[in-house]
Formats: structure tokens, sequence, C-alpha cells
């Protein structure tokens, strides 16, 4: 929004540098009175010296580089000076009527001052009786430094001060309109210097473009990363910078706002432009703390991811279920009889605390990951535990969607945790590992390590407690979630076990893009609430690329990604089977198949 100084501002503003540049103000020429008769002191000045630039006293010494006549006596002293000298004795022996007339005589450096020209002052020698008709005209002449000095600074600091008052009132009648319509004023305070810095550090380059899989399925400039930035740079510019403070005070137009925060919430956070940006720019970090901003200021999240925020400050997980059913996901499997034990409450002592999620816990299709997981540490006689209803969602939706509660869940999670005195917490869920392992010591210490479960398969692989009894002919893919991906570097551990299960005739092959360059299947982020077609869109790319290898099964280790892949999957109506890896490590081990395998088993049939 752009804003223009007071007419009168303007005005005045342009008559200060008239004044400033306005040669005979600031130099001293004045017009005086002409004269009708000329002294003979005067006659003799005007057609004898030639001191510095010429005739008639061009060129002299004075205050403001003045060219006045009286200083041509003596170029090194001022009008003021040659006048006390002339008229009184303040200067005493060194500088009075008689040293100058010596000086005008000799044209040399005369005692005791601390002149040292070398030459006469006039062309032509004269006489005594002429030096005093010169010396008595100089004595008459008007000192005009009260002129110089007086009416420039009246002209020139008389306008500045009006000047500087039409601004303050300006500024200040400005406030008040501002404060008065409750105009939008982006809060900054949760941006640190880094991400400050990061909003200048963008160089416009464009390969976020080419990566970002939102954009390649909406092809909006205002949703690419870099847009974003600059966006947001300009906001928080007009209401942050120095100009903005003391001149315009621009609020920012909420309509913007609103259209930046669309934009800003079609993204899954995935991170893929940070990767391939060449400033290493945190763009999930960044992304976080923006929205933080946006919904501080009111304008996020979108309406149609509201009810995952309040239903997560409501009941603890996102999905709006009582916390009463949390631990029915246990409960269905020892009716259905998948469940080799049900799985023990954790007590103080336990050195594994298996933390299950909320999707898994709730989703009855996805149950079966939690049952497996499950399944496979009591057929290891780990010593572990689960917190059954006292579980609370890890907060990852809220810290996503810029909510500020996350912290407040985080607090209570760590108090629990530490309380419990475990040595490990593992998860089953992308999401869940990526905050508690990285977010939550943002927020408080934790005295436990955080892994993926397929981390801990894999030591236990190679521990060798880990048996493979059954044969499973297999050719499958694995799928990178980028929260246990790009956001921890969990690449290698979930291929290890894959690579084991060679040993059950699995056979393991890769996509085209895996790893750090993993496509994204749009699901986290708020992307599949807020643009559930754009996330659609992205699940069938990465779909299409798991058929490419031509496996049978697609494997993942994220609830999340599972959702919308078997949804695409069943869309699509590909051949290709979505898996979960600890279902395919819990078919290799011999354990009990679960009802969604049994299902299909019948159906094969």
């Amino acid at each position: 929004m752009k804003t223009f100084w007071h007419k009168s501002l303007q005005i005045i503003l342009c008559v200060m540098f008239m004044l400033f540049f306005y040669s005979p103000v600031f130099s001293g020429e004045t017009l005086g009175e002409k004269k009708v008769e000329i002294s003979p002191g005067e006659k003799l000045y005007r057609e004898h010296c030639l001191r510095c630039h010429g005739e008639l006293g061009i060129g002299g010494q004075g205050n403001f580089g003045a060219k006045n006549p009286a200083s041509e006596i003596i170029p090194s002293l001022n009008t003021g000076t040659i006048k006390l000298a002339l008229t009184t004795d303040q200067f005493g022996d060194v500088l009075n009527r008689k040293t100058m007339k010596e000086f005008i005589l000799k044209g040399s450096k005369v005692e005791g001052t601390e002149s040292t020209i070398s030459q006469p002052a006039f062309k032509e020698k004269l006489t005594e009786a002429q030096i005093d008709q010169v010396l008595d005209y100089v004595a008459t002449f008007p000192d005009t430094r009260p002129i110089r000095y007086t009416i420039p600074r009246l002209l020139f600091l008389g306008g500045f001060w009006i000047f500087l008052g039409l601004v303050v009132w300006s500024i200040q009648s400005r406030k008040k309109i501002l404060n008065s319509v409750d105009l939008p004023k982006i809060p900054i305070h949760d941006l640190d210097q880094l991400r400050l810095m990061e909003l200048d550090a963008c160089t416009n380059c464009g390969e976020c473009v080419t990566w970002c899989p939102v954009y390649l399925q909406d092809e909006r400039e205002a949703i690419t990363p870099r847009k974003k930035i600059a966006d947001f740079r300009e906001m928080i510019k007009a209401q942050y910078s120095p100009n903005a403070v003391f001149f315009d005070c621009n609020p920012v137009d909420p309509e913007a706002i609103k259209d930046f925060a669309k934009s800003l919430y079609e993204c899954s956070t995935c991170g893929q432009c940070h990767f391939v940006c060449p400033s290493r720019i945190d763009t999930v970090e960044l992304w976080e703390k923006i929205r933080r901003c946006i919904v501080d200021l009111g304008f996020g999240p979108l309406e149609t991811q509201t009810p995952l925020v309040k239903n997560t400050k409501a009941y603890d997980n996102p999905w709006g279920q009582p916390r009463s059913s949390r631990a029915h996901w246990a409960r269905a499997g020892k009716k259905d009889k998948t469940l080799i034990a049900p799985p023990k409450e954790i007590k103080k002592g336990a050195e594994i605390l298996y933390f299950v999620g909320c999707t898994a816990s709730f989703d009855a299709n996805l149950r079966e990951i939690a049952i497996n997981t499950t399944n496979i540490m009591n057929a290891l006689e780990l010593n572990w535990g689960f917190l059954g209803n006292q579980e609370k969602c890890c907060g990852s939706v809220l810290l996503r969607m810029g909510d500020k509660e996350f912290e407040r869940i985080a607090s209570e999670n760590i108090k629990m945790f530490n309380e419990l005195g475990i040595k490990t917490l593992v998860t089953s869920c992308a999401g869940c590992f990526k905050t508690i392992k990285q977010d939550y010591p943002k927020v408080g210490e934790l005295n436990f390590e955080v892994i993926p479960f397929a981390t801990l398969l894999s030591r236990l692989i190679d521990e060798g407690k880990v048996k493979f009894s059954k044969k499973l002919d297999l050719r499958v893919t694995y799928h990178d979630p980028c929260h246990m991906g790009r956001a921890s570097g969990e690449y290698d551990d979930p291929r290890k076990v894959l690579e084991a299960l060679s040993e059950a005739g699995v056979e393991f092959i890769e996509m085209e893009r895996i790893r750090e360059n993993s496509r994204c299947c749009g699901a986290g982020g708020g992307l599949k609430a807020g643009y559930p077609q754009v996330q659609q869109k992205m699940t069938v790319e990465r779909v299409k690329d798991a058929e490419r290898t031509e496996a049978t099964d697609l494997i993942s280790t994220c609830p999340f990604c599972y959702q919308g892949l078997q949804k695409e999957i069943i869309t699509m109506g590909s051949s290709i089977r979505m898996r979960d890896l600890v279902e395919l490590v819990a078919l290799a081990m011999g354990l009990p198949p679960t009802r969604i395998q049994k299902e299909e088993e019948t159906k094969e049939n």
C-alpha cells in the first residue's frame, strides 16, 4: 500500500533545497546601496587593487567564500577582523593600522603577523596619504556577517524545524488512523535471525520451481518457494523497514495476507526445495515459522484445515475420536485373534516405549500397523510397553499448521516420557518420529533415544535376533517418507531390512526418484486437508513411479503415506499392493496374518 507525504511537506522541502543551493544567499553577496559620490579611497582601491583574481576586489577570502573587497587588503583575514584592526586596538601591536600600512607598502611578511604573502597588495606603490585614504574607505565597510549568518539560518533552520514538525505530525496522525481501524501487523517475534537472513538469501534462481511437487500439479508462481519468500519479505519490509517506521507506517492489505496464506498452505512441507536450493535455505523450518506468524495474525490455517487443529486441542488427536478409544486397536486385535498377546501398559523400568501415534491408533484400516508392531516385539520378547489411553498426539499437526499450542503438548509429553525412565522411544509413524526427534528438543530436554521402528528392526537383524521362516516371493519397492527421509536422514535402515528379507524371497528394487530426491506423496503439511485435488495428483505420480518398477508391492514406513497411496491405488485400479514395512517383516517371521491379510487371501482364493 503506497502512501505520499502531505503537500505542504513537499513544498517546504523544495524551498529548503532552493535556499541551500542558491549561492547568493549563502555566499554573503549583498546588494549594497549605489553610491552617488565615490571617495578618493574607494577610487584608489578600485583602480589599484588586483589581489588574487583581478580587479575590483574580486576573489578575496571571507566567510562562506565571500568575494568582499575588504578582504583584498590581507586575503587571509576576513572583513570583520580588518574592521576591528582599523577601528580598535583589540589586536594591539600585532595587527593594527600601522602594520596594515607596512604590509601594503612592503608587500612582504610583516613582522609579528602570520601573513606570508610575498608581493604588494596593489599593482602600484601608493603613498602613505593614499594608503590612509584606502584604509579610511575600508573602515567604512558594513559588516555583512550578521546578514550572511542570520538570514540564511532563519530561512534554512526555520524551514527545517517546520518541516520536521509536519513530518512528526503526519506520522502521529497516520498512526492514530491505523490504530483506530485495527489494521493487521505481521508479528515477526517468532522469526530468529537465521530465518530473517534466509528471507534475503534467496537468489531467485528457480531450482525450487523445477523440483517442487506441488507446483508440478498447480503451476502458479504464487505457490513457488521463491515467490512465497519474496512476498513475505516485502510484507514485513512494508511494516518494519526504517522508511515504514519513520515515514509511511504502511499496513499490509488484509486481502494480500489472505492470498499469501492460501499460497503458503498449498505446500506439503516435503523439504525438496531445501535440498536443491543453492543457498541451502531451511525451507521447512521457514514455512513453519511463517505459518506461526500468519496464525498469530488470524489468517491461518485454512478453513478446511481448522478441524484438524481443533480436534487435536480438544481430543488429543486430529481425527476427533474420544481419548478412551485410543487403545481400541488392541481390543480389536484380540477380538480378531490377530494379536499374539495384548500390548503391555508401560511401567517404570521398561526399556522401550512404543509410541503408536494417532493414525495407527484410530484408523481402522491402519490399526494393522500397530498390531504387527506389537506382535514383532512380543515375539522377540523385548522389554517394552505402550501408554494406552494415556498417549496423546505428538502435536505434529499443530506444528505444521503454525499453532503455538504445540509447545504445550510437547512439554506435557516430554515430562511424561522422562518420568518413565525409558531408554528408547520407538514409533511406527514417520511424522511422530520427526516431531519427537527434532522438534521436541527445541521445547525441552529428552532423556532417551528416539528411533523409528525400522531402525530397531535393523539393529535386531544385525544382532541375529530376527529370524525369517516363511517364503514370500515378492518383488517390492520402497517409498521414502519425507519426514523420515529428507527431514531426518533415515534412508538406510529401511533398506537394510528389505535387503535382509531376501532370505524370505523378497526382491528389492528401487524407483527412479529415491532418498533426498524421492517424490512426495502429498499427504503431509496439511496439503491433504487444504488442497485434496493437488494431493491426489501428487499421489498418482508416486504410484506410477512404483508401477514402472514392475514391483508387486509398494512399501512405506509412514501411516500418512500409506493412507494416501492406498486410496489412489484402489482408485486407479492398479495391480500393485500397498504394505507397511512391519507387515512384511511379520509375514516373513511367520506371525499370524492380520484381518486385512486374511481378507486378501480370501479374495485370491
